[in-house]
């Protein structure tokens, strides 16, 4: 039966393992922001770290304050090819700074972790110069 699983006699629907991954990503979420807080020296140097001496992850990452998808990346930042853009974006992806999302209509967006967000903005608009 689609959208369902069976596992020691109980049916997961898909609206229930849904609505189990939003609480997931949301307690991650919360796991994140309490170590960018409690380490947020920590939290700097390591931005810092990956930022470093790269004017385009840097571009990237200010225009990721809100969504955006990779076709807007792409144009926004005249990157020539996709694969320009992935060169700059997958470490920021690696490295936890920018999260990955996708809407209802299934496409991918970026932004900033939390772990970045929760930066004081003093901090992020030096990292981010």
């Amino acid at each position: 039966m689609a959208g369902t699983r069976t596992k020691d006699s109980q049916e997961f629907t898909s609206d229930q393992l849904k609505a189990e991954l939003i609480e997931i990503k949301e307690r991650l979420g919360s796991l994140e922001t309490i170590a960018s807080l409690a380490n947020r020296e920590i939290v700097e140097k390591y931005v810092a770290t990956v930022l470093k001496n790269d004017a385009r992850k840097k571009q990237i990452m200010t225009a990721c304050q809100e969504p955006q998808t990779r076709n807007t990346l792409k144009e926004k930042l005249s990157f020539e090819s996709a694969q320009a853009l992935d060169y700059h974006l997958n470490p920021l992806r690696h490295n936890d700074l920018l999260h990955e999302s996708r809407n209802e209509s299934n496409i991918q967006a970026f932004q900033w972790s939390k772990l970045f967000k929760h930066l004081p903005k003093l901090t992020r608009d030096r990292l981010l110069q």
